[in-house]
């Protein structure tokens, strides 16, 4: 199945979520909809491929929105556009709390960095440095001391700590089937952010706490642009539990249905 999705400004995509984090992107919730069904489709070539429905059982409508989760920074903007996002959830009949936390967000995080990372770094290293790629550089100057910092048998300890993490989750959304969270801490960042020294890297790395650890419990998520701030977009991440795809897409729905329709495609962009 499809872990993210994203639902964004024609302008410039918000992004979706990274790190094994694949989905279609399209100018509409709908759009969306449709792109999943075709690539939920059977493929024995696909080993994890899963039987599961498109259409899940019906929950009750009820949201949390977190606005801090695992206590992040964000600017005004992001809070505004989660506040709008709770808003407009809420004039369509959802249930909206508006909750402090979400559980051990900074650990999936951490876990999703040592898979990345704890196994075979020498070796991406290498190959990055003969690629030559600018910013596949910057990715691994900026991660170098985290992986130095890491335990010699770093994979099994974090595999056994992702399913702690993953019951954790599931319980939470359990109570709560939709989550909405902020995409990244801040707007869209400057082009080359994350190349401009160690400064510019981390702070891409910590605005973008939710989008680097969720695909550790492989939730699905989407991403919905609320407006636009002057030139640039911004949004909110809708994420549900496993297999629960249908749900991102409904509260998204909802989101977008009371928002400003769309602008035209600009052929120039």
């Amino acid at each position: 199945r499809v872990p993210a999705f994203n639902a964004s400004s024609p302008e410039r995509p918000i992004g979706a979520q990274m790190m094994s984090g694949a989905g279609p992107m399209a100018r509409t919730v709908e759009d969306l909809r449709v792109a999943l069904a075709a690539l939920a489709a059977p493929d024995l070539r696909d080993p994890w491929w899963t039987p599961a429905p498109l259409i899940g059982p019906d929950v009750p409508r009820r949201a949390a929105l977190c606005l801090r989760p695992g206590g992040m920074s964000i600017t005004k903007e992001v809070e505004d556009a989660l506040l709008d996002a709770g808003r407009r959830l809420a004039d369509a009949g959802w249930t909206v709390e508006q909750i402090d936390d979400v559980p051990l967000l900074r650990d999936a995080g951490e876990v999703q960095e040592r898979l990345w990372l704890g196994d075979g770094f020498p070796a991406l290293a290498d190959a990055v440095a003969r690629d030559g790629d600018p910013g596949a550089q910057a990715v691994v100057d900026g991660v170098r001391a985290k992986v130095a910092a890491m335990p010699e048998n770093v994979v099994v300890p974090s595999l056994v700590r992702r399913t702690t993490l993953t019951r954790a989750w599931r319980l939470f959304l359990a109570e709560y089937p939709v989550l909405l969270l902020p995409v990244s801490g801040e707007l869209p960042f400057p082009n080359n952010l994350d190349m401009q020294g160690a400064a510019g890297f981390q702070r891409v790395w910590d605005a973008q706490l939710t989008m680097r650890a969720l695909p550790a419990m492989g939730l699905p998520g989407l991403v919905v642009s609320t407006g636009m701030v002057k030139d640039v977009p911004v949004g909110v991440q809708i994420v549900a539990g496993h297999f629960r795809e249908d749900l991102c897409l409904l509260a998204g729905q909802a989101i977008e249905e009371r928002g400003a329709p769309p602008s035209p495609i600009d052929p120039a962009m």
